[in-house]
């Protein structure tokens, strides 16, 4: 499976928020945020940022991280997708599994929040090495911290 990765451009983020993974639209929502409103926000301040496509360049995903704030050196990692990031799964671990290590170069720290019904993305983030904090109210759900620290 051939991915193809290059830097997020507005179409994108129309595309993308246009076909979000249930789950991932409700996360979004949950947090109280607009998909198109979010990626615009999370490429604008990200150190990195990508759109993925598959080879007959349908939107996998778009995923970036971003500064914490200007003091300290902790990352916010952030990836929204489509359903094909289901049918590429062996390709997406192994590529996000490799963007997560490059990202640990780049920060100390890697953390966010997820959604605490997202099971799928618990079970990835685990896989991936994150830890979890206990599950808490923000916004209009209920969300779990992730973090993962560079070895």
């Amino acid at each position: 499976m051939v991915m193809s990765f290059h830097a997020p451009i507005s179409p994108d983020i129309v595309e993308l928020a246009s076909c979000l993974r249930r789950a991932d639209l409700a996360e979004v929502v949950a947090l109280g945020r607009a998909p198109a409103a979010a990626l615009a926000d999370g490429i604008r301040t990200a150190r990195e940022a990508w759109t993925v496509r598959d080879a007959e360049g349908r939107i996998i995903c778009m995923a970036g991280v971003s500064p914490y704030s200007l003091i300290g050196n902790t990352g916010v990692p952030w990836l929204l997708g489509t359903e094909l990031v289901d049918r590429h799964k062996r390709a997406f671990m192994v590529e996000t599994r490799r963007v997560v290590t490059r990202w640990l170069t780049m920060f100390d720290v890697l953390r966010n929040v997820v959604d605490a019904r997202y099971v799928a993305a618990l079970r990835w983030l685990d896989w991936l090495g994150f830890e979890f904090g206990p599950p808490f109210v923000l916004a209009h759900g209920v969300f779990r911290r992730v973090w993962k620290e560079s070895p």
